[in-house]
């Protein structure tokens, strides 16, 4: 594997040291417990066993078997990308309760902390893999970082540095720059926001018919209104924005999907076009639509969140696969990743202005309109992405994707292309 800004050796090194730190504080919080019980324990030996493991390949890797380092790398995916977050969660609890006087201090600095932790971790363990579907595996694991930032216990009188944390923004921005890390690590452009090269194929009209079905989408999902009237799921559209809900708290929680969920987008399309990087007439189907596929699936979790019933859930599953699909090739056609995540932004926020933050994501009645609705979000997307998929249209995207790869050799690059 190519050194991605460090040497493999120096991300290892760091890598060892937080092993060391993890273990340490595990065996302190066990001593400093009043109680200890068989999962305490349980949970040292088996750490104490991973760190072992860990040295042990590493000593001997000119001698170890290649199933000993796989063993080691899912081990170390699968424990400590959600572990090392505890610790960190650990530390940062116990700095700010025990010396409050610092607690900006603290904050800003297990910001920057958490920002790069599980960097050494994808890095030697996820950036040399190349097959798609160990890879996706792989990035399933080191987004479960997810999820501990939030409980670190900041005085709600620090607004900002509350809501940011608490909402989970910079578990977001911490998987932005892990996506753009691994995404050197796999060959391709390390930057996702590709620099504008207007090529032959480019052209204006599309680019703007692009960006107006984007800002349709956007209005439709944000503000169309279905009761039982068949006719509601066309033409019927309310806006409910209300003052109260103009909130920092309904700030950041757009904001964090914004960012977190293109990033995983983002890194889905990546593994799925270089997994089949070579196969040009169906990568970019297969990036597109599976990519959108699996950001539905992924809202399958909020069944229950703020009484969001399971058919709700499903409706949402299947009814946001259409601006996954759209959003896909929104980045590839202009190749800014800041576009998507804005309009991802716009849409979430938009929706807590109008119902609050931690209100239910989605509502489903089960009349005909509703069963309607979910045809218009999903298939009306679709039939224009598949639209994209033609002509110079075509070709444009797969100039994006050819400079995110680094293929130096695109039959598409400044070739013109029948207009379909």
């Amino acid at each position: 594997m190519n050194d991605i800004i460090l040497s493999h050796k120096r991300w290892q090194q760091i890598f060892d040291v937080q092993l060391i730190i993890a273990l340490i504080i595990t065996v302190l919080e066990l001593i400093t417990k009043k109680q200890r019980n068989f999962g305490n324990i349980f949970q040292l030996v088996f750490l104490i066993l991973i760190v072992g493991l860990n040295f042990y390949v590493q000593f001997n890797r000119h001698n170890s078997s290649k199933l000993n380092f796989e063993i080691t790398r899912w081990l170390n995916l699968l424990v400590f990308s959600s572990y090392f977050t505890i610790i960190w969660l650990v530390v940062g609890n116990y700095l700010i309760f025990n010396f409050r006087q610092f607690e900006i201090l603290w904050v800003l600095l297990l910001w920057a902390a958490y920002l790069v932790l599980l960097l050494p971790l994808a890095i030697l363990y996820a950036g040399d893999l190349r097959k798609w579907f160990l890879m996706l595996l792989a990035v399933y694991f080191l987004d479960q970082q997810y999820g501990p930032d939030v409980s670190l216990r900041i005085s709600r009188n620090l607004r900002f540095l509350h809501s940011v944390t608490g909402q989970g923004v910079i578990a977001a921005l911490a998987l932005l720059i892990i996506a753009c890390f691994l995404g050197k690590a796999w060959g391709c452009h390390f930057n996702p926001n590709l620099k504008f090269i207007k090529s032959r194929n480019f052209q204006i009209s599309t680019f703007i018919l692009l960006l107006a079905f984007a800002t349709l989408d956007l209005f439709y999902n944000a503000f169309s209104v279905t009761d039982k009237q068949i006719w509601t799921a066309f033409f019927y559209f309310s806006s409910d924005i209300q003052a109260k809900y103009f909130t920092l708290p309904s700030l950041t929680s757009a904001i964090e999907p914004g960012i977190l969920e293109e990033t995983e987008r983002y890194l889905m399309i990546l593994i799925f076009l270089t997994g089949f990087k070579y196969a040009r007439k169906w990568r970019l189907p297969i990036a597109v639509y599976a990519s959108g596929i699996l950001f539905g699936l992924s809202h399958a979790g909020n069944v229950g969140w703020n009484g969001e019933t399971f058919s709700a859930t499903i409706a949402q599953v299947i009814g946001v696969m259409g601006s996954g699909f759209l959003w896909a090739v929104l980045y590839l056609y202009t190749g800014k990743l800041w576009l998507p995540m804005l309009y991802h932004f716009l849409m979430d926020y938009l929706a807590n202005l109008q119902s609050g933050w931690n209100s239910a994501g989605w509502t489903f009645s089960g009349y005909a309109s509703d069963y309607i609705q979910e045809i218009l979000m999903v298939g009306v997307p679709l039939v224009f992405t598949i639209w994209m998929m033609y002509g110079k249209r075509r070709a444009v995207i797969e100039e994006s994707v050819d400079r995110l790869l680094n293929l130096k050799d695109s039959k598409f690059i400044n070739k013109k292309v029948s207009r379909n």
